[in-house]
């Protein structure tokens, strides 16, 4: 945080600098371990939320930046050129500053407050994951984040000693932030929701198979490989042959555009897409000799072993 380093660089070395510099440095610990935190995979959308609610700091930062940089060119060495312009600065920060400090460590000490229970809510909702089942995870993440809002409002009441105005400007930071963690959180959660492949014209995946035959397939209905893998066993036990070569997995499934084999084993939702052109062959792992019958209707094609035969 350049804005740590710059106080550190301060001629100021009064209590309320070394206190604020103090909260800075415990303020800047919280945001490496929310960059530096590690949850289940499940927990995506809590950790998106947690980093958007983390970067709001940054904003109240920005502010107080702006708000006594107007003061620096006159406090510096040297000053501005002008003794009774540099003068009146200084009256006026000596007066001012004390109100903005405050006013900024309760900012400031509501961010590491609001950091600190979500990071609580979400690594203790990480082990809960291990035991419960995903119905009850939100429910259970829901009433930690109140319970840590709870403790560390109650905390605050005892120890922050700035009066009513501070108190409310910390509460003012936790809720906000609470409710960036809130509104991100249920964001990721709908976007999860969607279906990838589900597009606005829902075209089907357009497959010639190995018979030469046009077999399309809507994503929406075939949604996994061991789905297609069904589908195709039908489609070909009507024919008498390929049905046991497709139980074994003898078979491909290419795209027409990239020339590329798609491997069933992969993420299904990145394997096809709407409209996509494909085409499917057989592999048979025996050789008939040069010339290479086709099982099923028993018609020659020559060709070298290793390449594409179309009988």
């Amino acid at each position: 945080m350049s804005f740590v380093d710059a106080l550190r660089e301060s001629s100021n070395s009064g209590a309320v600098f070394r206190s604020l510099l103090n909260q800075l440095e415990t303020l800047q610990d919280a945001l490496l371990r929310v960059q530096r935190l590690e949850l289940e995979e499940s927990q995506h959308a809590e950790l998106l939320a947690l980093q958007q609610a983390a970067a709001q700091c940054q904003r109240t930062i920005d502010d107080f930046w702006r708000t006594i940089q107007k003061y620096q060119p006159r406090l510096r060495k040297g000053g501005s050129g002008s003794r009774i312009k540099d003068s009146w600065a200084k009256i006026k920060w000596v007066t001012c500053k004390k109100e903005d400090l405050e006013s900024f460590r309760a900012q400031i000490q509501g961010h590491i407050s609001s950091i600190e229970f979500l990071l609580s809510a979400v690594q203790i909702n990480a082990a809960t994951i291990r035991e419960k089942r995903r119905n009850q995870q939100q429910k259970t993440l829901a009433g930690l984040i109140v319970q840590f809002s709870n403790d560390c409002l109650s905390k605050l009441s005892e120890n922050i000693d700035q009066g009513r105005r501070l108190l409310e400007a910390s509460g003012k930071i936790i809720s906000l932030n609470l409710q960036v963690f809130s509104a991100i959180y249920d964001i990721q959660q709908y976007i999860r929701s969607i279906p990838r492949q589900v597009g606005g014209n829902q075209e089907p995946v357009y497959m010639i198979d190995a018979l030469g035959r046009h077999s399309p397939f809507h994503l929406e209905f075939v949604r996994s490989a061991e789905a297609l893998t069904a589908v195709l066993k039908v489609n070909f036990k009507s024919t008498g042959v390929g049905a046991e070569m497709i139980e074994r997995g003898d078979f491909v499934i290419q795209d027409m555009g990239t020339r590329r084999d798609i491997d069933l084993s992969d993420d299904w939702e990145t394997s096809f897409f709407p409209g996509q052109r494909v085409a499917m062959s057989m592999v048979f792992k025996r050789s008939f000799g040069f010339e290479n019958p086709c099982p099923g209707c028993g018609n020659l094609a020559r060709g070298a072993l290793d390449e594409d035969v179309t009988w």
